[in-house]
């Protein structure tokens, strides 16, 4: 696909997690992406390349020895690096949490 001389793409990512726990009390967190690409390189590239480059210098560096097997970006030693190098490209989430304690009529 090529775009044309005032086209560019974008990557939009949400996440909305809703929590309710014993107590009565409630979290709800969100997170939020948007990328652009520019005339250099598209957003698919910029979000999909800065991470793979990551994780393969991650390998290569030896950060990762005595790991095995398939490694998911939830393990910290893998997302914090990750993370880390894309905000430096201008890629981050936009977070909130909203913490609701437990609501008076529950307690007693």
């Amino acid at each position: 696909l090529q775009y044309g001389a005032h086209e560019r793409d974008m990557v939009a990512m949400h996440h909305k997690i809703e929590a309710s726990f014993d107590d009565g009390s409630e979290e709800r967190h969100s997170s939020s992406l948007l990328v652009f690409g520019d005339a250099k390189m598209s957003a698919m590239s910029k979000t999909v390349g800065y991470t793979t480059a990551v994780s393969a210098d991650l390998i290569l560096s030896g950060s990762l020895r005595g790991e095995r097997g398939l490694l998911l970006p939830t393990v910290r030693k893998i997302y914090e690096p990750i993370l880390a190098a894309v905000d430096l490209e201008d890629i981050s989430f936009e977070e909130s949490v909203n913490v609701q304690p437990r609501s008076m009529h529950q307690e007693g």
